[in-house]
């Protein structure tokens, strides 16, 4: 069994300037319990498919294969503050992220039928693109810090799409460490 999602790397300079918005955030609340997002592990997730043998796996492969043959390059922002699952109950903190035209979401929702034409469980919650910066170990004591993201007004980041990545994720004594299982590049005609 394998601990497996599927995600889009960001650039290196968004993940530079969303690690300098998690360490002013991490400054400005230092004596909370929070698990601050490492730079290196940035990423937006299309689909976490959690433990999977190896042959759902070869099928997952195949249906990404699938899924970036359908696509072409195309851009997103990152800019919304957001809070799941509400502001009241926070437990993670996310950037947001929207494409033109609703590729992300396309791209989404062909991942998840190609998935399901394998066998592959669809996802019942409804896609909302993000990057996860924090997970508030303590929510109660959390509020002002919740509320201080959310006030704040990230400037846009731009991110062109170029591939999917399959991820493997590992959990240690020091957290989860992500390993690459494949790259997808998107070779369609189409956003």
């Amino acid at each position: 069994m394998r601990r497996i999602f599927t995600a889009i790397d960001i650039s290196d300079e968004a993940r530079r300037r969303t690690s300098d918005y998690i360490e002013n955030l991490r400054g400005e609340f230092s004596d909370l319990r929070v698990g601050w997002e490492r730079a290196e592990k940035l990423h937006l997730t299309l689909k976490f498919l959690g433990d999977i043998e190896e042959e759902q796996l070869e099928d997952l492969v195949e249906a990404v294969r699938k899924t970036a043959e359908q696509f072409s390059n195309f851009k997103l922002q990152i800019s919304e503050t957001g809070a799941f699952p509400s502001q009241r109950n926070a437990r993670i903190l996310w950037l947001g992220a929207l494409a033109k035209q609703g590729s992300l979401q396309r791209l989404n929702e062909t991942l998840e039928t190609e998935c399901e034409r394998k066998g592959l469980e669809k996802e019942n919650r409804n896609f909302k693109p993000h990057l996860t910066i924090a997970r508030l170990r303590e929510p109660m004591k959390s509020k002002e810090l919740v509320g201080q993201h959310l006030r704040n007004d990230f400037a846009s980041i731009e991110v062109t799409v170029s591939k999917i990545v399959i991820y493997q994720s590992r959990l240690e004594k020091s957290g989860s460490v992500y390993s690459v299982v494949s790259k997808h590049e998107l070779t369609g005609m189409t956003g």
